[in-house]
């Protein structure tokens, strides 16, 4: 197992954001967080993460609504400041009627929020790790 807590606080930062990006178990960094793509056969595989990781025992899900904030106020917050700014570049830059605004505006906040929900829940956990490390060792 990894032991990150010889970094300083600025490495650890940086590792746990490059961990997050590759949807990597913050902990040891290679464990997957999810099912790969690959293997999704609902929406639910693709909201759902793994349990923990099989390599270092670190748990991702700790207890139940455990995401909420994340996927409620992170998530939500990316998708509407990125809404609100496609909105208003596309409004600046283009003679569009109303539902055309809506429309170019929605699909693309669609896809994103569910594209992002996945890195959301991992920037979430490593965050959660970051500030208050859950090793599986400290129980």
């Amino acid at each position: 197992m990894a032991n990150n807590s010889g970094l300083t606080f600025n490495r650890r930062i940086w590792l746990y954001l490059h961990r997050t990006v590759r949807l990597r178990c913050p902990e040891c960094g290679i464990s997957p967080l999810y099912l790969p793509a690959s293997r999704v056969e609902s929406i639910s595989d693709w909201f759902t993460m793994l349990p923990g990781c099989p390599r270092c025992g670190y748990p991702y899900d700790r207890e139940p609504g455990y995401f909420i904030f994340a996927i409620s106020m992170i998530n939500f917050g990316l998708v509407a400041i990125f809404g609100v700014g496609t909105l208003l570049l596309l409004d600046t830059l283009f003679d569009l009627s109303t539902a055309q605004l809506i429309f170019f505006t929605l699909v693309p906040l669609w896809l994103l929020g569910i594209l992002s929900a996945r890195h959301t829940k991992a920037f979430f956990l490593a965050l959660d790790h970051l500030l208050s490390p859950h090793r599986k060792d400290h129980r």
